[in-house]
Formats: C-alpha cells, sequence, structure tokens
C-alpha cells in the first residue's frame, strides 16, 4: 500500500512547489507593479525580484499581462473575502450587494495602490461561473429568487454590479476620495442608489437599506490589517 502511494504523494508535493513558486512570481510582480506602475514594469524586473531564471516565469504566465491579470485576480480574492466579513449576519442580499460595494468603493481612500491596480487591471469581473465572484452570484441569485431583483438575467444583473463599481473606483481615483467614501456616504451613497434602483429595488427599499449604519471599523483588507 505505501508503495503505491508514494506517486501520489510525489505529485501533491510537485504540485504544491508549482503553486508556491506561482506566488513567488505574483508577490513580485504585485510589489513591482504597486512601486513602478504595470506599464513601466518588465518581465526581467519580475524575475530577479523573484529570484528565478526568465523560463520559469514562462512556465507560469505567457506575458506582462497575464500576470497581471492574476494580480488583480488576487487583490479581488481578498476584497471578496473582506465583503464576507462586513456582511456577516447580513441576510438581505440587496443590502449585502450595497455594502460589499461600499466596500470596494472605500478601498481608494484606504488602499489607493491596491485600488488602482485592480481599477486598471480588473478582469474576470464578468465570470458566471462561481470563482471569484461566487458570493456575489449567490446574492444575485437570492435577489431574484425573491423578487428583489428586477433584471433580464443574473448575468445582466452581475455586470451591473461589477461595472458600476469599477466605474465608481476609477472616478474617486481620478477625482479624490474623501472620509465620507469610508463610511458609505457622498458619491458611495450616491452610486450605490443608483445601483440597487437599476436592480429593480424600490426607492423606499433604497433608503431603507442605505439609511443602515455603514462602518468598516474592524475589516482585515488585503493583508494591511483592519480599518480604523
Amino acid at each position: 500500500m505505501a508503495g503505491k502511494s508514494a506517486p501520489v504523494r510525489i505529485e501533491e508535493a510537485g504540485s504544491r512547489r508549482r503553486e508556491r513558486m506561482r506566488g513567488v512570481l505574483i508577490e513580485a510582480a504585485t510589489r513591482l507593479f504597486a512601486r513602478k506602475g504595470v506599464d513601466a514594469t518588465t518581465i526581467d524586473e519580475i524575475v530577479e525580484l523573484a529570484g528565478v531564471a526568465k523560463g520559469t516565469f514562462y512556465n507560469y504566465f505567457t506575458d506582462r499581462a497575464d500576470i497581471s491579470r492574476a494580480v488583480a485576480t488576487g487583490i479581488r480574492r481578498q476584497l471578496n473575502a473582506a465583503v464576507e466579513e462586513i456582511n456577516h449576519g447580513v441576510d438581505d442580499p440587496a443590502e449585502r450587494i450595497a455594502r460589499g460595494s461600499r466596500l470596494f468603493m472605500a478601498l481608494v481612500l484606504r488602499d489607493p495602490v491596491h485600488a488602482r491596480m485592480l481599477a486598471r487591471i480588473y478582469d474576470g469581473g464578468g465570470e458566471t461561473t462561481g470563482g471569484a465572484n461566487q458570493h456575489l452570484l449567490g446574492d444575485i441569485a437570492d435577489g431574484i429568487a425573491q423578487g428583489r431583483f428586477r433584471v433580464p438575467s443574473p448575468e445582466v444583473a452581475l455586470h451591473l454590479v461589477v461595472g458600476v463599481t469599477t466605474v465608481a473606483m476609477r472616478h474617486l481615483l481620478d477625482a479624490g476620495a474623501g472620509e465620507e467614501i469610508a463610511r458609505g456616504k457622498g458619491y458611495a451613497r450616491e452610486m450605490t442608489a443608483a445601483l440597487l434602483q437599476a436592480l429593480g429595488l424600490r426607492p423606499a427599499e433604497i433608503e431603507r437599506i442605505l439609511k443602515k449604519p455603514f462602518s468598516l471599523d474592524g475589516v482585515t483588507l488585503l493583508g494591511h490589517g483592519r480599518f480604523l
């Protein structure tokens, strides 16, 4: 029995090594993108910082655009975890989406470097098969089933949420974000109200949701500790 399991253990070890190496490359790219920007970063710089041969890079990624998408996906997964944290105990799918959208906008104020990276190289936001959108798609499905959301399809609702939130982030990056954004006020409130209206909620429902307290106190974000 032990002899038969040995190849499996070797394969698992190899898989872990590949995953670790991919993570090393992504971490190096993330640090360089944050410091220099995507366009100004070269593959040579990424492999130098990662401490690997250039050929190793191409075992995992096809080009700089490919690894930039991986960086954006990683940031988005961490943000989605923060959304789940802030939505703990919240059952209303409309309120969950409203809170999540405002958290993404608040990233501009709390971590503008990662916010800019995400807003400029956002990829996979339109995926309807789960992955990083799994929780959002669940909220959308619940909202449609409950008759809260009146949209042609889950895909349309997903693209509304992702599109509005991404454009809002880009606007705040360009125009500047004040402390009211971290409280879900001002522009963040206005854009969230417009999003809920587009999903089919009535004005009274929107007002009820947006009147509820919104605070990022204690929410972990991108490994940089908690909002204060």
